[in-house]
């Protein structure tokens, strides 16, 4: 019946079929706007459009743009308009408000100086602050005889290549230490550090001596004194990250670092000890051959059927519960969903009782993975870890569906290929789906990438994300600290982090299956072009041709 219910909720979501009424009964949540979003892409008049966006529980500018194409509201559709201004349309936008909707760094840069200057005067503080206009315009940041605070804001504001243009400059010590106590240096630091063009900029932050900032701050500033070899100021900020840091993880990253540095023995051996399994702590137990136990595959599960979590609703539903469950109760509800459909649910649930003692490596949906390699089902697995837990039912924000968490034009392309088709995106919340059509997005990225850090990256950020971040020269280079001090300065953080956590995943789930991999052999693999990737070794290959046949 169920199962009935849901096929009507979603179907023929792919080429229309939503309905108001299947909207209003909804509780909010990422499914409710799934849904609504859907909705918005058919054919619906005004009223039917403006019923269905007041429910939404946080617009965005995706969502904003689609009802404006579909209302009548005048001053909605004069707000996408303007936002949707391009810099060459700027300078010739007659209205005030419009001109401030449609303005931004980023387009602001590419107009000339008395064009910005005009605009400054044009609007003055009527809607907001454009002093940051006149700021462009002096071109004299983080000197002695700069406005300091502006030119931070206009730092923080800006895009990476204006950074790169205007900001990529030593600084001298007395500008360097007033920045440092300014809000917002600590995103200066991370924007600083973790792009590889702003070489100057990071020399001079390589000098911060002391201070008191968040571990993140701490933590990147040490990274950055590594890299000019300031070795003291690197030990002192990985030394008060690892104090301030909240999480394991950062802990264990920190400590880490320490042990790079100082190569002491009980360092090691209190990273092997860390009940957290992350990349650093498998690579210290690798490295005292010291096996990881705290983790279970599989539950007893006497019962036949159970909750799958397969519906987003219900599963939001369960998860709200979960969270307001008190810790002594906890097991009560983990005994409510017993059975064999209800491993995932189980698993997670029982794994956020207990964490950091035990962690969950379930394998559940393994009859949906028939016909694939060990290598290919680790990653899979590894992944889906990552991704989801091993829920079914999930929705990221940007609608990223199901166990794989593929997104709706990745799904709307794979399903013209693929032999299993699908009548609805509700069908992503379906395993046999979702792993069905992950497995047919893999192939491109198993073709093209053989390091499973890079896969990671590839899976989250995109493969031409991938491409370019190796193609940069700039990353997984022989050197010291390598490939470690390239995982840590990748520019994008989902990512990065991404590929950190499904390592990890990888090389259990790899042990699991019976095919045990040497972590320490992956970190050497991503510095070797000709075995981790086929773009750089590809341009290595053309480059020795070239050599050759000058």
């Amino acid at each position: 019946m169920r199962s009935v219910f849901i096929a009507l909720l979603l179907c023929e979501t792919l080429f229309g079929g939503i309905t108001l009424d299947q909207i209003n009964d909804k509780p909010s949540s990422r499914a409710k706007n799934f849904l609504i979003w859907q909705f918005l892409k058919q054919d619906v008049n005004a009223s039917e459009a403006s019923e269905a966006f007041y429910q939404i529980d946080t617009v965005n500018e995706r969502f904003l743009f689609d009802y404006a194409a579909k209302t009548d509201e005048v001053e909605i559709r004069y707000t996408a308009e303007c936002m949707q201004k391009t810099s060459t349309e700027l300078m010739n936008i007659e209205q005030d408000d419009c001109l401030y909707l449609a303005l931004s760094p980023i387009k602001a840069q590419h107009l000339q100086s008395y064009e910005r200057e005009l605009l400054a005067m044009r609007l003055g503080d009527r809607f907001g602050d454009v002093q940051w206009l006149r700021t462009m315009n002096h071109n004299n940041h983080f000197t002695l005889y700069s406005d300091l605070e502006p030119s931070l804001r206009l730092f923080l504001i800006s895009g990476n290549h204006y950074r790169q243009d205007h900001f990529n400059h030593f600084v001298d010590d007395e500008t360097l230490s007033r920045l440092t106590t300014m809000r917002g240096f600590n995103q200066l630091v991370y924007l600083t550090t973790t792009d590889p063009k702003m070489t100057m900029l990071q020399e001079s932050l390589s000098n911060v001596s002391g201070g008191y900032y968040d571990p993140q701050t701490h933590f990147y500033l040490g990274i950055n004194a590594l890299k000019f070899k300031h070795i003291n100021n690197a030990l002192f900020h990985f030394r008060e990250a690892k104090r301030r840091s909240v999480s394991q993880i950062e802990k264990d990253k920190n400590t880490f670092w320490i042990y790079q540095i100082t190569s002491d023995e009980n360092t090691l051996n209190e990273l092997a000890a860390s009940l957290d399994i992350n990349m650093y702590t498998l690579w210290a137990r690798e490295k005292l051959n010291i096996e990881t136990q705290n983790y279970f595959t599989t539950l007893p599960t006497p019962d036949k059927g159970g909750f799958k979590g397969d519906d987003p609703f219900e599963w939001n539903r369960l998860y709200k519960e979960l969270v307001n469950t008190p810790p002594e109760k906890l097991y009560e509800l983990i005994e409510q969903y017993d059975g064999e459909d209800s491993l995932a649910v189980q698993a997670y649930m029982i794994e956020r009782a207990y964490l950091p003692y035990i962690h969950n490596y379930t394998m559940p949906y393994d009859q949906y993975m028939q016909g694939i390699s060990i290598e290919q089902k680790a990653m899979l697995y590894a992944l889906m870890r990552q991704e989801t837990r091993l829920i079914p039912g999930l929705i990221s924000r940007s609608f990223a569906l199901g166990l794989m968490q593929m997104m709706p034009f990745n799904v709307d392309s794979i399903s013209k290929i693929h032999p299993l088709k699908i009548t609805s995106y509700d069908d992503m919340f379906n395993p046999k789906f979702n792993i069905a059509y992950s497995i047919e997005h893999m192939k491109h990225i198993d073709n093209t990438l053989f390091n499973p850090v890079l896969k990671a990256y590839a899976y989250n950020g995109g493969i031409g994300f991938t491409r370019r971040l190796l193609l940069s020269g700039a990353y997984f280079n022989p050197g010291d600290y390598e490939p470690f001090m390239s995982m840590e300065l990748v520019g994008n953080a989902e990512s990065r982090e991404y590929g950190k956590r499904v390592l990890a995943n990888y090389v259990i789930y790899k042990k699991i299956l019976g095919e045990n991999v040497s972590i320490g052999a992956i970190f050497d693999n991503l510095i070797q072009p000709d075995q981790s990737d086929y773009f750089r070794a590809s341009e290595l290959k053309r480059s020795m041709l070239k050599a050759q046949n000058p």
